[in-house]
Order: structure tokens, then sequence, then C-alpha cells
């Protein structure tokens, strides 16, 4: 079986120094070239939308004290990593941007301080616009179920009276129904005064095997439609059962 370096009496001197622990910890599972992933961490840090200053001021000094960059490239890099509503009035000052890194490091505070102090401003004004107009909404749903009430209770007011006094507004009485003009046929050239064919219109009738009543061809007596709508010459109906074949036959000789 074999014995480790501590069974075997070989002890390591990082075991009993503290400093001597940290660079042999950092050896086996720190970065290999530390100065390398701080200038990359450094060139690729950005402000995040929605964030303050002060949280990229913290990662930015971190890589930065890491590294042994002059002023004039930590304040170009500083000011790359801002975002748009920082670098705009940096950018339309008056005097230029600064060129020293604690100035831009200053101005970029600056700006980033009255930036949320408006934000804050815009929300205050945002909620007091929002709870006008709940407030005016909620008066006119007030006011008109308060209209809608009113109406509905001058109905129902209405009703009640109508209801005790059913005589005092009379019911409009039924419209007449409008009775189908009839067609009538004028047949009085063809009736004598007594209200019958005439002898010359009968025996054509009988002749021709037409109606004895309108001496159409396409029926007989007994189905004629025009029994009901002919007007005689007395001004009132002729009479279909006195015009039968049967009642011709036995007086041919009438006239």
């Amino acid at each position: 079986m074999d014995l480790n370096q501590e069974d075997q009496g070989i002890l390591q001197d990082w075991l009993s120094d503290w400093n001597l622990f940290v660079d042999e910890l950092c050896r086996h599972f720190g970065l290999s070239d530390p100065v390398g992933e701080a200038a990359n961490m450094l060139d690729n840090l950005c402000m995040k939308p929605g964030d303050k200053i002060s949280t990229y001021n913290v990662d930015f000094m971190r890589y930065a004290s890491q590294l042994g960059w002059g002023n004039s490239v930590l304040c170009h890099r500083y000011y790359q990593g801002l975002l748009n509503q920082i670098q705009d009035p940096i950018s339309t000052q008056e005097q230029g941007k600064p060129t020293s890194f604690q100035d831009m490091y200053a101005l970029a505070m600056t700006i980033d301080h009255h930036y949320w102090e408006r934000d804050r401003e815009r929300h205050h004004a945002r909620q007091v616009e929002k709870e006008v107009l709940e407030s005016h909404s909620r008066k006119q749903g007030k006011a008109s179920t308060s209209g809608s009430g009113t109406a509905s209770q001058s109905k129902a007011n209405l009703a009640a009276s109508s209801a005790k006094n059913p005589s005092s507004k009379p019911s409009p009485s039924p419209a007449p129904k409008k009775q189908p003009n009839t067609p009538q046929v004028d047949l009085s050239s063809k009736l004598a005064s007594n209200g019958k064919l005439t002898s010359d219109e009968r025996k054509k009738c009988l002749e021709n095997n037409l109606c004895l009543y309108c001496s159409a061809g396409d029926h007989k007596l007994d189905s004629c439609p025009k029994k009901q709508t002919t007007v005689s010459p007395k001004g009132h109906y002729a009479s279909a059962t006195a015009d039968t074949p049967a009642a011709a036959s036995e007086k041919p000789s009438e006239k």
C-alpha cells in the first residue's frame, strides 16, 4: 500500500504558512494570466440598460486596479462603456469631453444622478396623471349609473300610474283591415233585362259548349270563377242557378 507524503514524514511549507498556501492555491486553480484576463474583461465591460453608473464603476475599478494603464487610456475606455444617455451630454459639452479619467469619472457620475432624478419626476407625473384619469372615469361611471337609475324609476312610476288608471290612456284601436280589390267583370252586353243570358248568347254557348255564365270555353257553369264578381245591369250579382243548362233547355224560346 502506498503511503502519502505526510505518512512518510515529508511536510510541505505551505501547510504551515498562509501566504505560501495562497500562492500554491493560485498556482493550481488560479488564472494563468491574471493581467491579460483583467484587460480582456475591461475591454468588454459596458453598462447594462437600466443599471445605475455605480455598478459599472465597481467593476471598472476592480479590473483597472490590476492593470498599469495610463490616465488617458483609462479615460477613453471608461467613456466607451457608458450608456448613450450619459455619452450624449458628455459629447455636447461646450468645453468638449474631459481628457483625464478623474474628470470623466466625476462628470459621468453627475449626469447619471441627474438622469435618474428626472426619471423619478417623470414616474411621479405619470402616476398623478393616471390617478386623475381614474378619478374622472369613476365620476363619469357614477353619473351614468345615476342617470340610468332615474330613467328606470321614471319608467316604473309611469307603468304603475297606468296600471292604477287604465282608462286614463285609451288603447289605440286596431287599424281596419283592407279588403282585397276583387276585379269585377261587366257582362251587361250579354245579359237581358231579367239578369239572364240573351237568347242569342245562350244559343251560342250551347252550340260551342261554353260557360252559360261568362261565355268562356275553359270551364262550365258550376266552376265559373266569375259568379261572385259579375255586376248585373241593375247593380246586383246575377243569379247563377237560374242559368243552368237544364233551365236553358226547358225555355229555349224565351226572349
